[in-house]
């Protein structure tokens, strides 16, 4: 229990006033008070207490937790919930140790160019035995019931050739700076790597055509936020400290990422994780400090601007990914970038903070409830009118895809920086 004591202050702040339950998504899909945040911080604090056990309900309760942040965000009295729910789960994990399969994929996350690279190529090559194109074409549908994916489920196809192989990509491992240009190091995250290249590339172009010089570091590794959703603490700091080094030698004046979850990693969740020691915080907070969203990078640091547009003008939604809106305090600078491109009309949809359902491991835990949530982003999306849904991560766009596929709902999800 040491991980969950050290948070005693945090969980008695909790009077259980019930304003987390008209924020939270997962309360939202279901309307029970075991699904809500003070009911989780209930059943953490009869655990802590020795009054329940680790059990399958009670775990149950924990995983269906997205780690969005809406109650932490509106709660009056401040309680850090997700510090709470996160410590809950290493426990859990502490104590029933690493399921095997999320073992293996972590333990090979730490590794862009080990097994988990050698498997996700052979995947790549064999995925077409397993799935078939979607009639929409937003992803590929599973031909079979597959674990983890079902009959049915739209899922990205891997890339042909992943982002850091690409040879224009490899190319860019280094750079120097030419007459002062601003050195911008890419971090592509695991999303682009191995699922949206096309994303990566089109970040770096954005990012050289508003006057910075672009390159990729090659030793980049997963931020360990899956890992630390999982409760996989061990897991998660040997990703950052791998990241601190390699980003480290990159020298670069800034760091990017067109990934919320990525930029939430490397900003935040590197310096927490890395905090045990001083040395170490130190240099996590010196790298962390260079670290930008992409839209954040454009808007205040290079004064990004594009030319105007004659052709016809879209209608865009915009959704906010947690990891960008709450975590990082960024709500303006995407919508921005949307509103620059020239040729898109920003409509907002109703709610455009609620999650998507994707976070804190939900999609594989509990795919229906995230499915759920989702329905809920999908009328708001239908209702917004629409064409387009534009977001600022890949994890979000794999999961929007999905949920807008499966009820129906015809507008097409792109990230804004696809829209310049």
């Amino acid at each position: 229990m040491k991980r969950l004591e050290l948070l005693r202050d945090e969980i008695d702040k909790c009077v259980r006033c019930g304003t987390c339950r008209a924020t939270c998504p997962t309360t939202k899909a279901l309307g029970i008070e075991t699904a809500s945040p003070r009911g989780r911080v209930s059943l953490v604090d009869a655990y802590s207490k020795n009054e329940i056990g680790l059990t399958e309900v009670y775990l149950k309760h924990l995983k269906e937790c997205t780690l969005c942040g809406a109650c932490r965000s509106n709660c009056p009295n401040g309680v850090d919930t997700i510090a709470i729910f996160a410590s809950a789960r290493a426990e859990a994990i502490e104590k029933n140790g690493v399921p095997l399969a999320a073992s293996l994929v972590f333990r090979n996350l730490l590794d862009t160019g080990g097994l988990m690279g050698l498997g996700l190529k052979l995947a790549s090559k064999l995925q077409g035995l397993l799935f078939k194109d979607s009639s929409a074409g937003m992803g590929l549908l599973s031909r079979f019931s597959l674990p983890l994916v079902g009959s049915g489920r739209l899922v990205p196809p891997l890339a042909k050739t992943f982002f850091l192989d690409l040879p224009e990509v490899k190319a860019l491992s280094g750079v120097e700076s030419k007459s002062g240009r601003p050195k911008v190091a890419f971090y592509s995250g695991c999303g682009i790597n191995y699922l949206m290249p096309e994303l990566g590339s089109k970040s770096i172009d954005v990012i050289k055509k508003a006057g910075a010089d672009a390159f990729v570091p090659q030793g980049q590794v997963c931020c360990g936020m899956p890992a630390y959703a999982m409760g996989d603490i061990k897991a998660a700091r040997a990703m950052a400290l791998k990241n601190l080094e390699e980003l480290e030698r990159a020298d670069a004046d800034f760091i990017a990422t067109s990934c919320a979850t990525c930029g939430h990693g490397l900003k935040r969740l590197m310096v927490d994780i890395l905090s045990d020691e001083p040395e170490l915080k130190a240099r996590a907070e010196k790298v962390a400090s260079k670290v930008r969203d992409i839209s954040e990078l454009l808007i205040h640091e290079l004064g990004f601007k594009t030319g105007s547009s004659s052709g016809q003008k879209r209608i865009v939604t915009y959704h906010d990914p947690c990891h960008l809106g709450r975590a990082q305090g960024l709500r303006e600078e995407p919508r921005d970038i949307i509103k620059m491109s020239g040729n898109a009309t920003l409509k907002e949809m109703k709610n455009p903070c609620l999650c998507c359902g994707l976070g804190g491991g939900l999609m594989y835990n509990n795919y229906e409830l995230s499915m759920d949530i989702a329905r809920i982003k999908a009328e708001n999306i239908k209702n917004s009118g629409a064409e387009i849904v534009a977001t600022a991560c890949p994890g979000c766009m794999v999961q929007l895809r999905d949920g807008l596929h499966r009820f129906g709902v015809s507008a097409q999800v792109k990230h804004v920086i696809e829209l310049l």
